[in-house]
């Protein structure tokens, strides 16, 4: 079962939108880039990409088409926005969350090993559960042991994956409270484990 994602679209059209990013890493780049500029226009979106103008053109098109982006002026050169995504998918009794913090952390696959090996591994729904377990980590409520524990996973695995997309998430949800106290955190681990 999916909920809603991007505003006005119908969950399914979302959802096939999203699809067609996460499959496709070159939009899903081109996706973050636009989270990271101030409206840009294609010339600027084109700029930090190995793509064409021509092949970011037609990029931008095809992600306004399926509604991840939208343009935000009348006039040329046109600006364009990334639109908020947030869906929740309910499969095989486990919930994943699909945000932006997962397209961006798909896009990091071609240029972070860590990603890529954790994705090689786990798949998507991997990546998008760790996201979960990081974002607690980022706000001190999670650390690698618990992770390791609850996923069946290395510790050394889960540190090397909370603390790669701890990065992300502090970039991508910047009004995320963190307040890191690991000698705290540690004990209430401690107590945990016990239990």
């Amino acid at each position: 079962m999916a909920e809603s994602a991007v505003s006005h679209s119908h969950p399914l059209d979302t959802m096939l939108a999203v699809s067609d990013v996460i499959q496709n890493n070159r939009l899903a780049q081109l996706y973050t880039r636009v989270l990271d500029l101030d409206a840009p226009t294609v010339e600027e979106l084109a700029e930090g990409l190995e793509s064409s103008t021509t092949t970011v053109y037609d990029d931008v098109k095809h992600l306004v088409e399926i509604g991840l982006l939208e343009r935000v002026t009348e006039t040329q050169p046109h600006r364009y926005r990334a639109s908020r995504v947030d869906m929740t998918i309910q499969a095989d009794g486990e919930t994943f969350q699909i945000t932006p913090t997962l397209l961006v952390a798909l896009a990091e696959r071609q240029s972070n090993e860590n990603i890529n090996l954790y994705i090689d591994r786990h798949g998507v729904s991997g990546l998008a559960t760790a996201i979960e377990y990081a974002r607690a980590y980022a706000q001190s409520k999670m650390n690698a042991r618990i992770m390791a524990r609850e996923q069946e996973i290395p510790v050394l695995e889960a540190e090397t994956i909370l603390q790669e997309l701890q990065e992300i998430i502090l970039d991508a949800e910047p009004d995320i409270s963190t307040s890191l106290d690991i000698d705290e955190l540690d004990a209430a681990v401690d107590d945990r484990l016990d239990e």
